[in-house]
């Protein structure tokens, strides 16, 4: 695979995860990335499902759903959970 380790795909799965909201396809994308971050364990079922929620609307933005909806900041992901995660 090219020398690509954990943390490689973490930091590009993390690019994913922050494709600017409007942008075609960005719903979808974000939400994948979503469920990558949700399989590591870096990310909770009440944060994936708003990614789920926003994924057919491009121009949803899932971290304002999450405040909106009461979602803890806590389960956002961050460079350093990424980091840590490899």
């Amino acid at each position: 695979m090219g020398g690509t380790g954990p943390s490689d795909e973490a930091h590009a799965q993390l690019a994913f995860l922050e494709v600017p909201v409007g942008a075609p396809g960005s719903g979808g994308v974000r939400y994948a990335a979503a469920m990558y971050f949700y399989q590591q364990g870096l990310m909770s079922a009440e944060m994936l499902e708003v990614y789920r929620q926003c994924s057919k609307f491009d121009d949803e933005d899932p971290v304002d759903l999450a405040r909106f909806e009461g979602v803890a900041s806590s389960v956002l992901i961050s460079d350093t959970a990424v980091g840590q995660s490899a």
